[in-house]
């Protein structure tokens, strides 16, 4: 059994967000071992949930996987309420597809969620690698400006996925909100809470 400090796991949500056909429902797919390379696009949005060990930390991981045609944006802003983490979708072989993260993702993710928010940027597919067009440059000076961390992942190739939600989650422990969540889940006792002890506070998963 897996060593860890809180036997109440302390719910993380998580929104996929990103162009349709960027990998969006594969890279959950994969993080789930349920990866399907005939996924069908989401409609509206889809709900999943993993439980994860992080830091001695029992996470759970609340994932909702957005809708990224035009037909549903309006509806999917509505799923960006108390999110806690953003991860946003593009396909290295696909300009636009980083180019709406920019020009609208980002934007409309911020205007409808909560301060705080955690964000992440991963360039899938690059088992396509040979095929990209969007230049990982760029999309760091972009992940600087707005303080979002930067992933280069494949669904495909299960490359990268666990890695990229294990620092999102380590990003997450270290936030106030896990704090504020850990006081009002495990108890008033643990008020004060020291985040970096973890010998003190010991349980089994």
């Amino acid at each position: 059994m897996t060593e860890c400090i809180n036997e109440n796991a302390i719910p993380c949500k998580v929104i996929i967000v990103g162009n349709s056909g960027v990998g969006k429902t594969s890279i959950i797919g994969c993080y789930l071992n349920k990866f399907n390379e005939n996924e069908k696009s989401t409609i509206g949005a889809s709900f999943s949930n993993k439980i994860s060990i992080i830091d001695k930390y029992k996470i759970s991981f609340d994932i909702w996987d957005t809708a990224g045609q035009e037909r549903y944006r309006s509806v999917s802003t509505i799923f960006y309420k108390e999110a806690y983490v953003c991860i946003f979708v593009y396909d290295i072989t696909e300009p636009k597809s980083f180019e709406d993260i920019q020009n609208y993702w980002y934007n409309t993710v911020m205007e409808n969620s909560t301060s705080n928010l955690i964000l992440g940027i991963a360039g899938n597919k690059n088992d396509l690698y040979e095929k990209e067009k969007v230049k990982e440059k760029e999309v760091q000076k972009f992940c600087k400006e707005i303080e979002a961390l930067y992933f280069s992942t494949s669904a495909l190739s299960n490359n990268s996925i666990d890695d990229m939600f294990i620092k999102l989650g380590k990003k997450f422990i270290a936030s106030p909100t896990f704090k504020s969540l850990w006081s009002k889940i495990i108890g008033n006792d643990n008020k004060k809470l020291n985040l970096k002890d973890n010998k003190k506070r010991k349980g089994l998963c």
